[in-house]
């Protein structure tokens, strides 16, 4: 199986997500830039989501490591953190809806609406291009 560019691309995205979370877990917890509010309702809310977090994060390096390998089990962890990546996000979205954040002018929402873009377009982009992956249909 050769490898593509748009395979070390989308590995590289892979990446960068996995390190982006790790990056944004940090800073809340070291610094609490990331946060919108600090009241128990959000803060509870958003503590919740790190375990969560970690697995799409190992699914997404995995994915990463396993395709610029050539090996099929890219397609699975691709399409695992793809999917953990749609419900983390839409989980964020109801939450930001229910509580009117979308309405905050402010710098960590901005943030947070970027990355609720980017897990509702990176997922389903991960899900969509592993499923018709090439490494598919290699048997073995």
């Amino acid at each position: 199986m050769v490898i593509t560019t748009r395979d070390r691309v989308h590995a590289g995205f892979m990446v960068f997500t996995t390190l982006a979370t790790l990056a944004y877990w940090l800073v809340y917890f070291m610094s609490g830039a990331t946060m919108v509010r600090t009241d128990n309702v959000y803060t509870s809310f958003e503590n919740a989501f790190p375990l969560a977090d970690a697995w799409m994060a190992v699914g997404y390096l995995l994915a990463a490591s396993f395709l610029l390998k050539g090996d099929r089990r890219a397609v699975l962890w691709g399409i695992c953190a793809g999917s953990a990546m749609i419900f983390l996000g839409a989980i964020d979205i109801l939450f930001n809806i229910e509580q009117g954040l979308f309405t905050h002018g402010s710098a960590e929402m901005a943030a947070e609406i970027a990355i609720n873009i980017y897990c509702w377009t990176f997922g389903p982009f991960t899900i969509w291009r592993m499923w018709k992956h090439p490494l598919l249909h290699i048997k073995g």
